[in-house]
């Protein structure tokens, strides 16, 4: 039987090495493409949600999320789904417009207007989440949570509330999803809304997320 060293099988020539070097180089470029096209799907379909409010019922008739709503926004949530309180999770902000709008606003449609500052950027302690549900809870209905995007922060508390009233890990987990703006490929630091969730499930609040 005849035996040929391996490496007379493989090109070794300045040729076939210029060959290969294109290759790899084009495979790169398409890699390369690839994501930067998927990434800009993403932010492109951020951007769509975001122009649209990102208002969606929690529990229809009873809570309601969404990004940071303006005057005009808040009025057409009351006059549509009957909001009789907000729950602002950015926090009292006294002289800055966006927070000065909105109280006005509340005021002048006889809503309850209730703060609570959270940051989608830091990891929430059962205790805290606890006091969050109770909150909820005791709020006027229907109620609208939002934070600036209504992405993140409103996704925890929205995930909060759906597990308060029974509903599985795997439903309460949905509340934080790309449909929503929560996309932690473009923004990791919000990985600590869903480790919050995850430790209030496993702190025995509720089922699993392995359950899903």
């Amino acid at each position: 039987m005849l035996y040929m060293p391996i490496g007379a099988l493989i090109p070794t020539g300045p040729t076939s090495r210029h060959r290969l070097g294109r290759f790899v180089r084009r495979g790169l470029w398409w890699v390369g493409g690839l994501l930067l096209a998927s990434l800009a799907l993403v932010g492109a379909s951020y951007l769509l949600i975001q122009r649209g409010g990102n208002f969606h019922a929690v529990e229809s008739g009873l809570v309601y999320r969404s990004a940071q709503p303006g005057a005009e926004a808040l009025r057409q949530a009351v006059a549509t789904h009957g909001i009789k309180a907000v729950l602002n999770l950015r926090g009292g902000n006294a002289g800055k417009p966006w927070y000065d709008e909105e109280v006005r606003a509340a005021r002048t449609l006889g809503i309850q207007h209730l703060d609570l500052r959270l940051s989608a950027y830091h990891d929430l302690s059962v205790a805290q989440m606890d006091d969050i549900v109770k909150l909820i809870q005791d709020a006027p209905k229907p109620l609208l949570i939002h934070c600036e995007s209504g992405a993140d922060r409103t996704g925890l508390v929205s995930a909060l509330y759906r597990l308060s009233r029974g509903q599985s890990g795997a439903a309460a987990a949905q509340e934080l999803a790309p449909r929503y703006g929560h996309v932690v490929a473009l923004v990791p630091r919000s990985a600590a809304m869903d480790r919050s969730l995850e430790a209030y499930l496993q702190s025995g609040r509720g089922p699993k997320l392995a359950t899903r």
